[in-house]
């Protein structure tokens, strides 16, 4: 495999990104359209539809690979398979499932049909594999999983001590518990439990500090939201800010929280910011809802109650841990590391192409 056209529904997925960066760095040539003005935006999925489709007209490779069953991915990858080059989707989460009502069935009925056509599809959790097999009929025996993976070189525990002074002198941090979440504040966030368990936190550590690393379209809602509770002296929304300026955040926390509502999207994602946490070497606080079970040895868990969840992060703002995030930090640079699973991703999708 030499030459690969790629799609995504959107130029900042990360999982994208990874991949054809580490792609590239192995010496494919790897073929995308150019980003919308407005990258990551509803604007950029339609704009995209015709270039891509142009793209997959006219380009010559030796696969076509695509980032989530968007129609800017799912019709060029179609054409693709038409003109006879192998075709291979990579689906990461249910994205109907973050909507409701009929805007959640129209992208569902617009998505179903697509995953079974392609050469390839990859997973990344088993929950979401049943799920393509038996609802979205994909053969077995086209389906690999892709792991969810993190940049290990630059989520590696060393933070840029300049950084991490000015945050701390910024936000009054000295002597204070801080704990870190980080997120986009969309409809994907579950930032509300987090802000309701902030609550009962300080109730018994008064002084603790919430550090809320990410912007989005719901910013506004949940600042408004931090007001109603009475919570604006006891956490920071820090906004938008650069990749490579997030570990510096993690730096001057006790602890970093993730947490997943118990509804039908969360079943079937992976937390790449659970990955960056475990990758900076810090302490993670979490339910034990989906993939997190999978992490009880590495993380420290409540189950999904509210009061659960404070006292753990209590308990850990207190007590300190076990030293599991250092074992979680090992494990993710053996197993979670980009550069790894592309290397075997690429394998595998050669493996297949070649048989």
């Amino acid at each position: 495999m030499k030459r690969v056209m790629c799609f995504s529904s959107c130029s900042t997925n990360l999982r994208y990104q990874a991949c054809v960066r580490i792609m590239r760095e192995q010496g494919i040539e790897v073929i995308v359209s150019k980003p919308h003005r407005s990258p990551g935006s509803l604007m950029e999925l339609f704009v995209t539809i015709f270039p891509n489709c142009w793209i997959a007209l006219t380009c010559r490779a030796d696969l076509a690979g695509g980032f989530k069953p968007h129609l800017n991915v799912t019709l060029p990858l179609l054409i693709a398979k038409l003109r006879g080059i192998p075709t291979w989707l990579d689906v990461d989460d249910l994205c109907h499932a973050y909507l409701t009502g009929w805007m959640s069935k129209l992208l569902e009925i617009i998505q179903k049909p697509f995953p079974r056509f392609y050469s390839m599809v990859s997973y990344h959790n088993n929950n979401l594999r049943n799920f393509l097999v038996d609802e979205r009929g994909v053969r077995p025996e086209r389906i690999f999983r892709v792991e969810q993976g993190v940049d290990c070189t630059l989520f590696n525990g060393n933070a840029d001590k300049g950084q991490i002074a000015a945050i701390r002198s910024r936000y009054a941090l000295d002597g204070k518990p801080v704990a870190v979440y980080t997120a986009h504040l969309n409809v994907a966030s579950d930032l509300e439990p987090v802000m309701q368990t902030w609550r009962k936190v300080l109730c018994d550590i008064p002084d603790a500090t919430l550090l809320i690393v990410g912007g989005g379209p719901l910013r506004q809602h949940f600042e408004q939201m931090a007001k109603q509770y009475e919570l604006s002296q006891h956490l920071h929304f820090i906004g938008e800010v650069r990749h490579n300026e997030v570990p510096s955040y993690f730096a001057v926390a006790d602890v970093a929280l993730v947490y997943f509502s118990e509804r039908l999207v969360n079943k079937y994602r992976c937390s790449l910011k659970l990955r960056e946490y475990f990758a900076a070497g810090v302490k993670v606080v979490c339910n034990d809802f989906a993939e997190f079970k999978d992490y009880d040895h590495l993380t420290y868990q409540s189950d999904s109650r509210i009061d659960s969840f404070a006292a753990m992060i209590v308990s850990v703002l207190r007590n300190g841990g076990d030293g599991r995030e250092r074992t979680a930090q090992e494990y993710t640079r053996k197993h979670l590391h980009w550069p790894l699973i592309v290397g075997s991703m690429v394998a595998e999708i050669n493996r297949r192409i070649q048989r």
